[in-house]
């Protein structure tokens, strides 16, 4: 028979046991809590790293961007909007670059592209703009356009109007590039409109 001093000791053992679980318990969950609110502070409410380094990250990133798009030969394929002289610019940073590409594909209408049509990029050198040296075009002195604009006439077509500003007719996506919010499509242009005619 238990007599009363025993049963004494044993209800406080138990109650010792019931703080020590407890006390271990707390602590786990304490623990919990702050592993889920360090992931948390992490990953939404605070940066994970200085801004100086996350802005040298992103120059990096930039850096290895401008690089990847340099890397040729290339396959492009083409984005919603894009002409041969934008591909041009991202992968030569010339858009006169737009005839090799064009060369590469064998196109016979360079202006119309396919959303989604894969291109070739050739590895050649990067071309620059060389009007002061313009050729014999058969284009009469008083017909040559020399302003920073032009007034669409009765029968023009972007392919006459650079022949008569830069001498060379394959230049006209650079003046389409440059009037792209009035002209949707390169092959329809309506007397009267007026044109930048880039010169740089």
């Amino acid at each position: 028979m238990i007599n009363y001093e025993e049963n004494q000791n044993l209800v406080q053992r138990v109650k010792n046991s019931e703080q020590v679980i407890s006390m271990i318990m707390g602590v786990l969950v304490v623990l919990a809590i702050g592993g889920l609110a360090y992931r948390y502070f992490q990953g939404k409410g605070l940066p994970s790293m200085p801004k100086k380094n996350q802005e040298q990250e992103q120059q990096q990133d930039d850096t290895d961007q401008e690089e990847k798009e340099t890397e040729l030969p290339a396959t492009h394929s083409v984005n919603q909007g894009e002409s041969l002289w934008d591909i041009a610019e991202q992968y030569y940073l010339s858009g006169y670059n737009w005839v090799d590409i064009a060369e590469e594909n064998n196109l016979s209408s360079p202006d119309l592209l396919a959303v989604g049509q894969e291109l070739n990029i050739p590895d050649v050198e990067k071309k620059e703009m060389t009007v002061t040296q313009l050729p014999d075009t058969g284009v009469a002195e008083d017909m040559k356009i020399e302003g920073g604009t032009y007034t669409v006439k009765e029968g023009d077509s972007l392919s006459k109007i650079a022949l008569r500003a830069y001498g060379d007719m394959f230049e006209w996506p650079k003046i389409w590039g440059a009037n792209r919010e009035s002209i949707d499509n390169p092959n329809v242009i309506e007397p009267g409109m007026e044109l930048e005619i880039p010169r740089d």
